[in-house]
């Protein structure tokens, strides 16, 4: 019973791995065009706005680093698993 099951589950990792290298790569490829695409608007996304109450230049400024420590560690955490992914 016990080498059956065992079996079962390399059949099933084995038959996994092309999908999950295909969501990866593209979670990957989404992620990074996303990050392109707030990098290319940052001026209209972190700039001043008149609507704002004591929108200060600093406030912008950690609002905007805030977003890149996060993106940037997400990233890494994305391609570290697809990584392994494809060396697997």
């Amino acid at each position: 019973m016990q080498t059956s099951a065992l079996l079962m589950i390399a059949v099933i990792e084995q038959a996994g791995i092309a999908p999950l290298r295909i969501a990866f790569t593209l979670a990957v490829i989404v992620f990074l065009l996303g990050g392109i695409f707030i990098f290319r608007r940052r001026h209209q996304f972190f700039d001043r706005d008149p609507n704002v109450e004591n929108d200060f230049a600093v406030v912008r400024h950690n609002r905007e680093e805030m977003i890149i420590f996060v993106g940037s560690a997400l990233m890494l955490v994305l391609v570290g698993i697809l990584h392994q992914v494809w060396s697997a």
